[in-house]
């Protein structure tokens, strides 16, 4: 053995490994690397994008309660510079107008400070007096605690906007006594300006907190002045404000009650209308209370929390201008503020998976084009080898001597049929003429190389594999015993020799399937079907040269000399006798070498020709029939029609000379015979069970015998006419020959039928007559 063709099968499977590494592992690590350094850059760039936005979040928060502090100063303003100014004018004013200057200045305040309540001023000695708004109109209401003790009462008086009295009203007192008061009692021990707790009016919904101041007065009395201010103003001034998408703003006081903020009426009634346990509840506002229990353990300034699986941010400041230090509380969501960063996260982690996903489809196909490559390479090795081997085993078949001879067995195609296969069995079937019958003409096994046949399969015994060779395609049944359709062929033939899958191919002849080819356990059948369908043809042209030297043999022996007893006339067995249409221009009967003759045989199948129903009315059948197709022949000037048992020959341009429309008359003629038998063995409830077929070509004509002497006609033309009726496709078509096509293509419809082998003549064409153009 050359040194060169030896192949050592390590280094094969190293090459192997090194191609899959090369195909498959850089592509797949390019993409690893590239997912790991896009992943890289996106968290880094989140991570620093997600810190300064925190950074400019806590910014916002800090200008937001600078803000909130500005206006929560501005809202009491009233209440601490008011306070102030209202009780030096008291303490310096006439004693006689003190009352005077009280509702001067609370009237004033009342109407151009909307978050101003009401005003109270007292004395040491028990005189109240009170100025707010109308609750029941736009103008000011007042009202002044006169008489002692049982007979004290309220006198209140109603003004309009102008200053007008509208009307007066008073009520008991009901043992009321401003020197009780939280308000004056801390104002008057503190000497300073006091702030009370807040007390909710249940009645109007309002939280009200009092800022009270005393003085003394000129006669020397204990006189404190009180504002009142409604917290509800300052509430919705914190529902309008707009932190982040969803944030909240709270002023809670340092044990935590609610004074300002959303959720007040819900805390409100939750806690009954008492003031003293408006606080917020973990279960309720989870949120708001971990903000406020971060405060009490790490002081003002920005913090951050997590809550329900969310980040929030949280900003804790004193108010300015409260006794009581007031709280002012941001909450938000981070993402309220930090979404940017997210989203933009976000968008450029989906671009770059876009990038990696277009660089791993980009790979993908790559990979699977050099796997395909490699897989097509070696595939078109492999066509190619069977290519070689194909071609020299056709030329091994074309080269047999006796391969169309219909003597011979030709057991050289089974057996090639197996080797470019690799079949187990190659076996060749004929579908007898009856369609019930499978022949197996010859069968070759590969394992013993034997050949065997003479096997018969029956239609009664697989119906539904008789229906699958009459549908005329090739198929691949990976496991026959488990197909419904070739279960019978499998448990008949092919379960004793102990094969499993089948490949069968029709041999279609002139009129359909006239048998298969069968490859059991055939590993290459798929990549050897042109030479399988090659072989089918050849066998199909076998079949055929048989089928006519049986219809020569027959033909010669119908041809004899008639028994020596019977008496005939020359019009003995002609529906029309020869020459009486005139048409060719022959008055009677002609002799010798006719170059032209368009012969057409009809044959009829056994139903009509024996059936077993009533003689007479078959016998009337076929009168009726034979006189319709006399009329048409005398019509179109055919030459001569004549009965041969099942049989119908037509004659045309029987002359010396070529009669040009012979061929013409003739395929008119065949149109309308076709729709005449069609319809009279419509209206018989009869199928068409007829054939016909047409051709040109020459013929010898002549009287043979003694008197009586026999008009006779043979030649070439006779017999392929004949083959062209009986291959023709279906029932009620008409088969003509190439000849024929040539000369009426341009005055006829054909459709094409194909390439077959002919005795005798080699390789030729066929059509089937449509109708005229």
């Amino acid at each position: 053995m050359n040194a060169d063709e030896i192949v050592d099968p390590a280094d094969a499977r190293s090459d192997q490994v090194r191609r899959f590494l090369l195909h498959v592992g850089v592509p797949i690590f390019g993409v690893v690397l590239v997912v790991a350094v896009i992943g890289g850059i996106a968290l880094h760039s989140y991570r620093s994008i997600r810190s300064g936005a925190l950074a400019l979040t806590h910014d916002l928060l800090v200008s937001e309660q600078n803000y909130i502090a500005q206006e929560v100063g501005d809202y009491l303003g009233p209440a601490t510079a008011g306070t102030v100014i209202a009780r030096d004018m008291l303490e310096h004013g006439s004693q006689t107008a003190i009352i005077k200057i009280f509702n001067s200045y609370g009237g004033s305040m009342l109407r151009h400070v909307p978050q101003v309540h009401s005003f109270y001023l007292a004395d040491s000695e028990g005189h109240f007096d009170l100025i707010e708004r109308d609750p029941k109109g736009k103008g000011l209401e007042t009202t002044q605690l006169t008489g002692e003790e049982a007979g004290a009462q309220f006198v209140h008086q109603f003004y309009d906007e102008k200053g007008g009295v509208l009307r007066n009203e008073s009520n008991p007192t009901g043992d009321y006594d401003p020197r009780t008061r939280d308000w004056f009692r801390g104002a008057t021990e503190s000497g300073k300006l006091y702030w009370s707790a807040p007390y909710l009016i249940t009645q109007t919904g309002q939280m009200i907190i009092t800022a009270s101041i005393a003085y003394q007065g000129q006669d020397g009395r204990r006189f404190v002045f009180a504002v009142n201010l409604s917290m509800n103003e300052l509430t919705n001034f914190l529902d309008s404000l707009q932190i982040g998408k969803s944030g909240h703003a709270l002023i809670l006081d340092q044990d935590g009650h609610l004074l300002a903020g959303r959720h007040m009426l819900d805390v409100a009634k939750k806690a009954n209308w008492d003031p003293a346990k408006m606080v917020l509840d973990p279960r309720s506002y989870p949120v708001l209370a971990q903000a406020f229990d971060v405060y009490r353990v790490q002081g003002y300034g920005p913090h951050s929390i997590r809550s329900r699986k969310r980040n929030f941010v949280t900003m804790a400041a004193p108010l300015p201008s409260t006794a009581k230090k007031w709280v002012l509380i941001l909450v938000a969501p981070e993402s309220d503020f930090a979404n940017f960063a997210m989203v933009d996260g976000r968008q450029n982690l989906m671009f770059s998976l876009l990038i990696v996903a277009l660089a791993a489809v980009l790979g993908a196909l790559l990979f699977r084009q050099g796997r395909r490559t490699d897989r097509v390479s070696a595939e078109l090795e492999g066509l190619r080898a069977i290519s070689g081997r194909e071609s020299q085993m056709l030329r091994t078949v074309a080269s047999y001597p006796a391969l169309f001879d219909p003597t011979d067995e030709a057991l050289i195609l089974t057996r090639g049929l197996a080797e470019m296969a690799s079949a187990r069995r190659a076996s060749v079937w004929r579908l007898m003429h009856d369609g019930a019958t499978l022949l197996c003409v010859d069968s070759y096994d590969s394992r013993h190389d034997a050949h065997s046949g003479g096997f018969e399969l029956s239609r009664n015994d697989l119906q539904a594999f008789f229906d699958l060779v009459a549908h005329g395609d090739a198929i691949t049944v990976p496991d026959a015993g488990s197909d419904e359709r070739t279960v019978s062929f499998y448990r008949l033939f092919m379960r004793t020799f102990g094969s499993r899958s089948l490949f069968l191919a029709p041999i279609l002849g002139a009129s359909g399937p006239v048998g298969m080819i069968t490859l059991e356990d055939a590993s290459r059948a798929g990549l050897v079907s042109h030479f399988v369908a090659m072989i089918a043809g050849v066998v199909a042209a076998r079949f055929s040269a048989q089928h006519y030297s049986a219809v020569t043999a027959a033909a010669e022996e119908l041809a004899g000399p008639p028994a020596e007893e019977a008496e005939h006339s020359l019009g003995d067995g002609f529906l029309i006798p020869p020459g009486s249409t005139q048409h060719d221009g022959q008055g009677g009967v002609v002799e010798g070498l006719f170059p032209a003759v368009a012969v057409m045989v009809i044959t009829f199948a056994d139903i009509i020709t024996s059936s077993r129903d009533d003689p007479a009315r078959i016998i009337a059948l076929v009168e009726a029939l034979a006189v319709q197709l006399q009329t048409v022949a005398r019509d179109y000037g055919l030459y001569s029609i004549k009965m041969l048992g099942h049989r119908l020959v037509c004659v045309a341009g029987c002359s010396h000379t070529p009669d040009p429309g012979a061929a013409e008359r003739m395929a008119n003629a065949a149109l309308v015979m076709r729709e005449a038998s069609l319809s009279i063995l419509s209206r018989a409830d009869l199928d068409p069970v007829f054939r016909m077929g047409i051709d040109v070509g020459p013929v010898f004509g002549g009287l043979l015998g003694e008197d009586p002497k026999v008009f006779n006609l043979w030649g070439d033309a006779i017999g392929m006419a004949e083959m062209m009726a009986q291959g023709a496709p279906d029932v009620g078509t008409i088969q003509v020959s190439e000849e024929v096509y040539q000369i009426l293509r341009g005055r006829f419809l054909f459709r094409e039928r194909g390439r077959f082998f002919v005795p005798h003549a080699g390789m030729t064409r066929t059509y089937v007559l449509a109708g005229r153009r």
